[in-house]
């Protein structure tokens, strides 16, 4: 009797250890992608396959090269040495060419049993150096993608939904009708309605923050002035009508 009961107990634990751990994993909180993690290139990781493998413990990592043979089999090389790449996440690609330089962000799987040879499997793909868009319009942005893909952009609009996911926010921004999908990995206390200026990296059609702030502008209108420029102006000529009364 005292063994059944010991034996119900041990089993109730165990059940009871395995409720929690499914418990934390459906709790854990999505992440931001680290874009500004430090590179490594193809031939160091390809030289030393048991360092950099996220089979277990390395995790996320980046890595520098050109891409190649994108239509069958895509690759990333550094002319020395040449990983394969996952490329089931096709919007990833999305306006990349072959021989295009980039740094990709993912994890690399050393081959064992079930890889025929080693694999990266990205998370994002940047072109590299980076590129900076600068201030890109919504529609531009919604309707093309694959220019901006992979590259830094920002975008001025209403944001117009905003809800707690992990860590952070996904956020919509509207401009001239048109809504861009926007992740955030900070705190914010901006309300729906607000003007909003956000800069980041769009990948894969989702705009992820690196800021996102009230959109300030000058009460004037004048093309082609900044606001230090415009104000030196108008100083100027204070001063000259001031001078000639």
């Amino acid at each position: 009797m005292i063994k059944s009961a010991t034996r119900f107990c041990t089993l109730d634990l165990n059940q009871g250890v395995v409720v929690a751990i499914i418990l934390c994993i459906l709790a854990a909180p999505v992440y931001a992608i680290d874009f500004n993690i430090p590179e490594s290139t193809v031939t160091e990781v390809a030289a030393n396959p048991e360092y950099y493998d996220g089979t277990f413990t390395r995790g996320t990592i980046a890595i520098t090269g050109m891409l190649t043979n994108l239509s069958d089999g895509a690759r990333i090389s550094d002319g020395t040495s040449s990983i394969a790449v996952d490329t089931k996440q096709i919007s990833l690609f999305d306006g990349f060419e072959d021989g295009d330089d980039v740094k990709m962000i993912g994890v690399f799987y050393y081959r064992n049993r079930n890889l025929r040879e080693s694999l990266f499997v990205p998370e994002c793909i940047l072109h590299w150096p980076l590129v900076d868009s600068g201030t890109v319009l919504v529609p531009e942005l919604v309707d093309h993608p694959s220019s901006y893909n992979g590259k830094k952009v920002t975008i001025t609009g209403n944001l117009s939904d905003i809800r707690e996911s992990g860590m952070g926010y996904m956020i919509g921004i509207e401009g001239d009708g048109r809504y861009a999908d926007v992740r955030f990995y900070g705190r914010t206390v901006l309300d729906i309605g607000t003007e909003v200026k956000v800069t980041g990296i769009f990948s894969a059609g989702t705009l992820y923050a690196e800021t996102l702030a009230k959109h300030r502008t000058l009460p004037f209108n004048v093309p082609g002035f900044s606001g230090l420029a415009l104000v030196s102006v108008l100083v100027f000529v204070f001063v000259r009508r001031r001078r000639y009364r």
